[in-house]
């Protein structure tokens, strides 16, 4: 009986084995020649290589079986590198020209209000005798200037200025009053109306808001043209570093009849040509130089820009100026400017010769030379290379008032800038109606200003003159005149 269930284990031991066989066996004998046949079909590079054996592939599973295979895209093999830089760059030119294309329906924008106020104080320190025979200065006290200022643009290639002043007594009078037209062939950008005649330097040709001293450096100052109506333009080159300015104008002065009604109303040619071999960081550190001149036909008119005896510009009640009856004026200048940093050095000289004064050909020279430096740390006076002339001052650290709870508090030293010119003038050419004879003249004038913010600004100058001249007797004395001037001026 033992030996019979013995049998019967065993039996059924194989027969299980057998039934395992029969159903993985053949699978499995089918992976292993599949197996030996892949790696018999492996031959080796070379004998010093041992075979590199490629593993077996498993069959995808019956969820992936019927999933198509999109191989990647091979671009390199249709497009080279170059190609495609081509198409890039074909591209930015397509944006380009779409760009600019102007807007016919962009019309003229909005004006933008600006303006400006000017309040000043000057007082005559000192006159001596010779300088009350000749003339009694008075002190002044009000508004200097006070403007307001419409800007704008139109049409993506026009811009527009209209500029009233109201410091005169007669009322209000033309200041800037012009269209610009930017992008003309050849000429580049053209100004049509009252606008500055350009017979100075950049000193001059600031406009008031960025003067250093509260006037122009004078006597010099005192012969710049100042506005006209008529059309100009000018032209950028090298770099922009370049600039050319052309202008024809009307010689009468229309800024506060706004119309002149002559048969003849004369003309003023000018041109003004500068260049920067050295400009970093909106003037920063900068050299330029740069020349101009002019031609006026006054056609036996009277010109009113001679013998000024306003120590520092400042109108005292002196006289204004003696008119010049000429034929025609020719004044041709020299400008240099230097600025490193906080330092700047520039000069203005200038020639004038008058045609037929009294059947004589009379002529004047001067100009001025003018330093500044600014003692905060940081700040210095940016330069307009598109207007060829002083901009906004940098003010690293703007003062402020302001107040938290119960306490107020200051904050800032603002900009402080000291500065000094010596200006002369000689007209020894030159006598007036009476038959005095005005030499030379000579001036020293010293500023201490305070920039709370870039567009406000308080000035202390004083200002001492010194003239030569020479009576209807021939008898000489030396006036002098000692003046202090303080201002606050602001602008938007």
């Amino acid at each position: 009986m033992k030996k019979l269930r013995t049998i019967l284990s065993t039996l059924g031991v194989i027969g299980i084995a057998f039934n395992f066989s029969t159903v993985y066996g053949q699978e499995w004998i089918e992976m292993s020649s599949r197996q030996i046949q892949q790696v018999s079909s492996v031959t080796p590079q070379t004998t010093d290589q041992m075979p590199r054996f490629q593993a077996a592939e498993e069959p995808l599973p019956q969820q992936y079986a019927a999933a198509p295979y999109y191989p990647a895209p091979s671009y390199a093999a249709e497009k080279s590198f170059d190609d495609l830089v081509r198409d890039i760059e074909d591209l930015k030119k397509e944006l380009a020209k779409k760009s600019d294309k102007p807007d016919p329906k962009k019309a003229f924008t909005a004006p933008k209000i600006s303006g400006r106020v000017f309040m000043d104080s000057v007082n005559i320190m000192n006159q001596d005798a010779d300088g009350l025979a000749s003339y009694d200065g008075r002190n002044s006290w009000g508004f200097r200037e006070a403007r307001l200022a419409a800007t704008g643009e139109g049409y993506g290639f026009l811009d527009y200025k209209l500029e009233i002043g109201f410091e005169n007594e007669g009322g209000a009078n033309f200041k800037d009053v012009f269209l610009g037209i930017k992008y003309v062939p050849l000429l580049g950008y053209v100004r049509i109306g009252n606008q500055y005649v350009e017979d100075a330097g950049s000193e001059i040709c600031n406009g008031t808001t960025n003067y250093t001293f509260m006037e122009a450096p004078a006597p010099a100052g005192n012969h710049f043209t100042s506005r006209r109506l008529g059309i100009s333009s000018r032209h950028l080159f090298a770099r922009d570093r370049g600039r050319l300015f052309l202008g024809a104008y009307g010689a009468q002065n229309v800024a506060e009849k706004h119309l002149q009604i002559y048969d003849a109303q004369g003309l003023i040619l000018n041109a003004r040509l500068t260049y920067a071999p050295m400009f970093q960081k909106e003037g920063k550190c900068m050299f330029l130089y740069g020349g101009y001149y002019s031609f006026a036909d006054l056609q036996g008119k009277a010109q009113g820009n001679n013998f000024r005896l306003r120590p520092g510009g400042w109108d005292l009640g002196m006289p204004s100026g003696q008119p010049v009856t000429a034929d025609n004026i020719h004044k041709a200048g020299f400008e240099t400017v230097y600025q490193n940093g906080a330092f700047c050095l520039q000069t203005d000289f200038y020639l004038k010769h008058f045609s037929d004064v009294s059947g004589e050909d009379p002529m004047l020279y001067g100009g001025f030379v003018m330093g500044r430096l600014f003692l905060t740390k940081g700040d210095y006076r940016k330069y307009n290379l598109e207007s060829a002339a002083w901009s906004s001052v940098v003010v690293n650290c703007p003062f402020l008032l302001f107040q938290r709870g119960a306490c107020n508090f200051m904050q800032g030293p603002g900009a402080w800038e000291v500065a000094t010119y010596y200006g002369f003038l000689n007209n020894d050419d030159f006598k007036d109606v009476s038959g005095i004879s005005y030499g030379t003249e000579h001036q020293i004038g010293v500023a201490l200003n305070w920039y709370w913010n870039p567009q406000l600004k308080w000035a202390l100058n004083y200002v001492h003159q010194t003239l030569d001249i020479t009576d209807v007797g021939g008898q000489k004395c030396k006036p002098n005149t000692d003046a202090l001037g303080l201002s606050c001026r602001f602008h938007w």
